[in-house]
C-alpha cells in the first residue's frame, strides 16, 4: 500500500480497495455509505478514490456500529447530532436531594422522548 504524505497537511490517503480490506467489507458497501454520509467524500486522483485518515476512522466507527446492529440513520444521529449538555451551576449543586431527583427525572423523560422520536422515524 503506497501512502502519499503531504508536507503542509501531513495527511495520509488510503485507496478505496485498501479501506475495504481493512474493514472487511465489499467495495459496494463503501459506495453506499458514501451516499448516506456526506462526510465521506473521498478524494479522486486519476479516477481512483482515496480516503483521508480521519475518514477511515469514521468508517471504522460506522462499521463497528453496524456490526452491533444499528441502522445507518441511527448511526448518523448518534455521530453527527448536536449533543445536549446539562449545565449545573454551583447554586444548583447545593439544592435539596428531592430537587436533584426531580431534575434527573426530567432529563430522563426528555431522553426517552428523543428515543421515541428516533424510533418512530425509523
Amino acid at each position: 500500500m503506497k501512502q502519499t504524505k503531504f508536507k503542509n497537511d501531513r495527511l495520509f490517503y488510503v485507496p478505496l480497495s485498501e479501506v475495504a480490506k481493512i474493514l472487511n467489507v465489499k467495495i459496494h458497501v463503501l459506495y453506499y455509505w458514501e451516499k448516506k454520509f456526506p462526510e465521506l467524500k473521498p478524494y479522486r486522483i486519476s479516477q481512483r478514490k482515496f480516503y483521508k485518515q480521519e475518514q477511515v476512522e469514521l468508517l471504522k466507527k460506522i462499521k463497528s456500529l453496524t456490526d452491533e446492529g444499528y441502522t445507518l440513520e441511527a448511526i448518523k444521529k448518534f455521530l453527527f447530532a448536536p449533543k445536549k449538555r446539562i449545565k449545573i451551576s454551583h447554586a444548583e449543586s447545593s439544592t435539596q436531594p428531592q430537587q436533584k431527583e426531580d431534575d434527573i427525572k426530567k432529563v430522563v423523560k426528555e431522553v426517552l422522548q428523543e428515543l421515541k422520536q428516533i424510533y418512530e422515524s425509523l
